[in-house]
């Protein structure tokens, strides 16, 4: 019994000495192009296992359906995992402007292992500058684990012509 015991703990210790433990992947730097000429995308400070890019879109003043586009694209040896369900609650805005709604989930066709998009429909009452905010969940996934993440802080400006 001692015998078996002594060599299961000897295969253990040598399966763990074979293995890869690698560290991640850097992530990749990803050069963004804007969605219009009116409306640059801007990115947010990456982290290590993703992106976050936001095209804000052509705005016009009192025009209902005014949308601006959340992107988040994983990094290199990463992939988005499909199956998390993918929200951004909790979006404000400034006074003179109003969102459809505070919570958006993305539509099936805006959801791959490459990107998930969200669209975040408002409506301003006058021209300049709206910021808008919200938090983000998503899971981003590599070969050995997934990540979580929950409440990511979101903040952009759109251009309201």
């Amino acid at each position: 019994m001692r015998r078996s015991v002594l060599t299961a703990v000897a295969c253990g210790a040598a399966f763990l000495a074979c293995r890869d433990v690698s560290a991640d992947p850097a992530p990749a730097t990803q050069a963004a192009a804007p969605a219009s000429a009116a409306a640059p995308a801007s990115e947010a400070a990456p982290a290590a296992e993703y992106t976050v890019r936001f095209v804000p879109g052509e705005a016009k003043a009192g025009v209902e359906g005014n949308k601006s586009i959340i992107e988040i694209t994983p990094a290199a040896g990463y992939h988005m995992n499909v199956e998390f369900p993918a929200r951004v609650k909790s979006l404000a805005c400034p006074e003179g402007t109003t969102l459809a709604q505070t919570e958006v989930e993305p539509a099936a066709e805006d959801v791959s292992e490459k990107a998930i998009r969200f669209s975040v429909p408002f409506t301003a009452a006058k021209a300049g500058k709206v910021d808008l905010s919200g938090l983000a969940d998503f899971s981003v996934c590599s070969e050995r684990a997934c990540k979580l993440i929950r409440d990511e802080k979101l903040a952009w400006a759109v251009e309201v012509q």
